[in-house]
């Protein structure tokens, strides 16, 4: 039960400060989409001027992340039985977006092979931008960014209510939403992202201490028991 624990506290540490690092921040760092409509973006990555596939890999990796970060976090206030039904709906609702995520990034990715790989540029370009308009995508999309920007408040709670963390880490998902309206130099997707990783890396931080605390008395023991000898 101990190897249990320890698992899922990294599961869950590692997990929820990557997914918004890998989805948001680093792929806004690296593709701050500076145009004004779909078809001068599209435009761009057809003729190579901008290389996005790195910006997708990350943000498939980052929807990865958000997966382990809901089991790992889901499987302790289960295991702990302080916050379960939050842990379970996290869980649920984390997994969900993940693969809804991972299926609109898959679909990107075929797209975007597409949009290279095409001759007449301005004909791929209208082709690709009708199938983006469709609900095939937009729906998996919405369920996507929903589950992602539900789970993470809903794993906080979950950990308040099992006592890992403060109160005062759940309320910090209001951040972005702050810093939204607030004007600042750098890309708004970045600013979101950075402001969601604050309350992130607070859980990341307080599971790992659970790992070392619990640790320690073990460490002592062993220590003892050898000088013992």
């Amino acid at each position: 039960m101990r190897r249990l624990d320890v698992t899922l506290r990294w599961l869950g540490a590692i997990g929820i400060t990557l997914a918004p690092l890998g989805l948001f921040v680093l792929p806004g760092l690296l593709n701050p989409e500076p145009y004004e409509t779909a078809e001068e973006q599209f435009t761009a990555f057809a003729e190579g001027v901008n290389g996005v596939y790195p910006a997708q890999m990350l943000q498939l990796f980052g929807s990865i992340c958000l997966m382990v970060s809901a089991l790992g976090i889901g499987g302790i206030t289960i295991a702990r039985r302080r916050g379960r039904t939050l842990g379970v709906i996290g869980l649920a609702t984390g997994v969900i977006g993940a693969i809804a995520l991972l299926l609109v990034i898959g679909f990107e990715l075929a797209m975007l092979t597409v949009l290279m790989s095409g001759t007449d540029t301005q004909a791929t370009v209208a082709q690709v931008i009708e199938i983006f308009a469709q609900p095939s995508f937009g729906i998996p999309l919405m369920v996507g960014l929903v589950g992602f920007f539900v789970t993470l408040p809903l794993l906080a709670l979950a950990l308040w209510r099992s006592r890992i963390v403060p109160l005062v880490v759940p309320l910090l998902f209001v951040l972005p939403v702050v810093v939204g309206f607030v004007p600042l130099p750098i890309d708004a997707t970045v600013a979101g992202g950075v402001a969601l990783l604050v309350p992130c890396v607070w859980m990341s931080a307080q599971l790992i201490r659970g790992v070392v605390t619990k640790a320690g008395p073990d460490t002592a023991v062993v220590a003892a028991a050898s000088a013992g000898r």
